[in-house]
């Protein structure tokens, strides 16, 4: 067991299987960097097969689903869920959260579609499948269906999506507190999630203490070193959890992600083998989901 003195961290990167560049990359970034302890899948690209891999390879990696109703084909034929698709049989992509407010997604085949999802997983690694969390963080926007799969499945860990931000910035504090008094309506949302996270720990779910949240503090991205540098050398004494999508740019990303070229740049800090000694040099233990 950790004390609850210690640092500890989750890096989970997303998207695996979405597309031939990004499960590489994640594979390559594992393999090489030893910085990635935990992963979640996009069930329905047909890259997520090569899941089983990635559980045989790395048994102490902690593997979930990234629940997706915003991109690509549904893992369900797409006349059993018709308000989850185009006239293309594709999902409806940014236009879901707004037909999705209106009333114009059936929560019952949304269901259905992340039950297919979850299952897909769970035939390809079994008891390996720790973990729930979602494309573009979406699951926020139906936070009682996603507990309510998180019970069904008995998946009790997820992604907490209450934001520690500014840990990237040279003086992370008062960064975040110029960030809300400037952006009162960041605060507010924040507030908002954790009341959400406040729930699901009611519900018996278990998760992080915070989800490290960068782009803030005005210092660039998860593409630049010295804020992965900032972020383990702020992290504070506790359980945190940070996403990072390291991939090889291809034609399925740059069909489907608004957040594509800059994946390369991630990967090569990712695969680097620098975040691990640095991790290692502010006494940041990293963990997978196993450990919550």
């Amino acid at each position: 067991m950790f004390k609850e003195s210690r640092k500890r961290l989750i890096v989970n990167a997303d998207g695996y299987g979405f597309g031939l560049g990004a499960t590489e990359g994640i594979i390559d970034a594992i393999r090489e960097g030893q910085f990635i302890t935990s992963v979640s899948v996009n069930a329905n690209f047909s890259e997520a097969e090569r899941v089983c891999e990635l559980a045989s390879a790395y048994p102490s990696l902690s593997i979930g689903v990234h629940l997706n109703p915003l991109v690509g084909k549904p893992c369900l034929p797409p006349q059993q869920v018709p308000s989850l698709v185009g006239s293309d049989g594709f999902f409806h992509g940014k236009n879901f959260l707004r037909l999705l407010r209106k009333g114009q997604i059936s929560a019952r085949e949304l269901e259905a579609e992340f039950d297919a999802q979850i299952s897909k997983v769970k035939k390809l690694i079994g008891e390996r499948l720790t973990h729930l969390d979602s494309q573009a963080n979406s699951h926020l926007h139906y936070f009682d269906l996603f507990l309510a799969l998180a019970r069904k499945w008995r998946l009790l860990r997820i992604r907490n999506n209450a934001s520690l931000i500014c840990l990237e910035a040279v003086r992370p504090q008062l960064s975040r507190v110029r960030t809300y008094l400037l952006k009162p309506h960041v605060w507010i949302a924040h507030q908002y999630r954790k009341i959400q996270m406040k729930k699901a720990r009611a519900a018996g779910i278990r998760m992080a203490d915070r989800l490290i949240t960068i782009g803030y503090a005005s210092t660039g991205n998860k593409t630049s070193f010295d804020n992965w540098f900032r972020i383990l050398k702020n992290l504070p004494v506790g359980t945190y959890e940070i996403y990072c999508h390291p991939a090889y740019p291809d034609d399925t990303l740059r069909r489907w992600a608004s957040y594509c070229d800059e994946r390369a740049h991630e990967l090569a800090i990712l695969r680097s083998g620098g975040l691990r000694k640095i991790a290692h040099t502010f006494g940041v233990d990293l963990i997978s989901f196993h450990a919550i």
